[in-house]
């Protein structure tokens, strides 16, 4: 029972931080989430000698404009967060300067191809590592102005448009399926004069960007953790100041044509977004079915939506959600491990997943493979169940959601 406001978005953050950094002059972020993800965007910016001040109330980025980057000594170290390391790509290629991005032996995994390959085809000097960290980049202009992603996701969209603003053209981005619009709404925000038409965005040529100061919306995918087990528990829970981009709400909506009690008023717009206070209570749900063009809009929240599955009545199927497979890991096996070791079933395909509920909870040791959404849905399953479920890492929470287990004892839940 209780309420709660969240840190704020991880998408939002990083943005707010690259779009602080190549400002002119102080802003001023708060609710900024501080999270192993976004220290990283951090400290990367502090390498190219941006100021930045933390402290609990907000951070202070002290911007030096589009081209006031320097040369870091070494390579930018992405550590664990792929958004850093794809949205930096993009942004470099418009600096005077060459450098090196690498990560960790998680994010090595990932792939950069998708970035470097469209960045290539308008001009960018990029290379990567047999698709992979590291990538080299090289000062480099653009010089075609029309490009059409092939793979359906807002990092290389918004690093196409960050490497857009060096342009002495505009650039028009299309993509096969709408993404998350987060950098088009802060380029907005910022009064630059983006153009969005079906499924294409065109970024003007930039001259500079203003400072600001502005307040990150609660993170709506941390959300997903404490709706699930809202809805699954003899709760009534009420979460504060809730991003609810509609880009965003796939699994709030899913939840909804399920059967759940949800609630969201006190709508606003916060940071050039949407924003509103959600209210869960248990409820009865049903299964459903989620299509391929439904999954952009709850990728991330995939993990905890299969926990969710397993308690509705009848049989839940997924589709097209292949982009699982190349996540922190590989999502879909590391759900049906998770479903394995705590006895319940699912049936899994290369692009998505089958589970037919409803099904009893056991206890068991959780492998997370050092991801933080498999680590998160393993706890609400141990509170949803009451059982003793052990997962081997809590620690990769902290890449999303540090104060993940303070929210839930400021609701009343002692954690597994």
């Amino acid at each position: 029972m209780g309420e709660v406001t969240l840190p704020g978005d991880k998408s939002l953050s990083h943005r707010a931080i690259i779009f602080a950094s190549i400002a002119n002059g102080k802003s001023i972020i708060r609710n900024l989430l501080l999270s192993g993800d976004t220290k990283a965007t951090i400290e990367a910016f502090q390498s190219m000698g941006i100021e930045i001040e933390v402290n609990s109330r907000e951070v202070v980025v002290y911007g030096k404009g589009l081209k006031g980057l320097t040369k870091p000594q070494g390579p930018i170290n992405c550590h664990n967060s792929g958004t850093t390391a794809r949205l930096l790509i993009g942004l470099l290629t418009g600096q005077d300067f060459d450098t090196t991005i690498i990560g960790s032996q998680q994010l090595n995994k990932r792939p950069m191809d998708r970035v470097c390959n469209p960045l290539k085809e308008i001009g960018c000097k990029v290379k990567s590592s047999h698709g992979s960290l590291p990538v080299s980049i090289n000062p480099s202009t653009i010089n075609r102005f029309t490009i059409s992603t092939d793979v359906s996701s807002a990092q290389v969209k918004s690093s196409l448009m960050l490497a857009s603003l060096y342009s002495d053209e505009p650039v028009v981005i299309g993509e096969s399926q709408l993404t998350r619009d987060h950098t088009e709404r802060i380029m907005s925000y910022l009064n630059i004069d983006l153009v969005r038409m079906g499924y294409t965005v065109t970024v003007p040529p930039v001259k500079e960007i203003p400072s600001f100061s502005a307040t990150i919306p609660s993170d709506v995918s941390s959300a997903s953790f404490l709706i699930a087990l809202g809805l699954l528990t003899e709760s009534s829970i009420k979460l504060n100041k809730v991003l609810i981009n509609e880009s965003r709400m796939g699994f709030i909506k899913a939840l909804i044509k399920m059967g759940a009690q949800i609630n969201i008023e006190n709508i606003d717009t916060q940071f050039g977004e949407q924003i509103g206070d959600i209210e869960v209570k248990k409820s009865n749900l049903t299964a459903m079915e989620i299509e391929e063009e439904e999954i952009p809009s709850i990728i991330d929240e995939l993990p905890i939506f299969a926990l969710v599955a397993s308690q509705a009545k009848g049989e839940t199927l997924v589709k097209g959600a292949g982009e699982l497979r190349i996540k922190e890991s590989d999502r879909i096996e590391a759900v049906k491990d998770l479903f394995l070791s705590i006895g319940m079933k699912i049936h899994t395909q290369q692009e998505g997943f089958q589970i037919v509920g409803k099904q009893e909870i056991k206890s068991g040791s959780v492998k997370t493979y050092g991801d933080h959404r498999i680590a998160m849905t393993a706890v609400i399953a141990a509170l949803v169940g009451g059982k003793d479920i052990t997962p081997d890492n809590t620690d990769c929470i902290k890449d999303s959601y540090p104060s993940f287990f303070s929210d839930l004892q400021s609701i009343g839940v002692d954690s597994p």
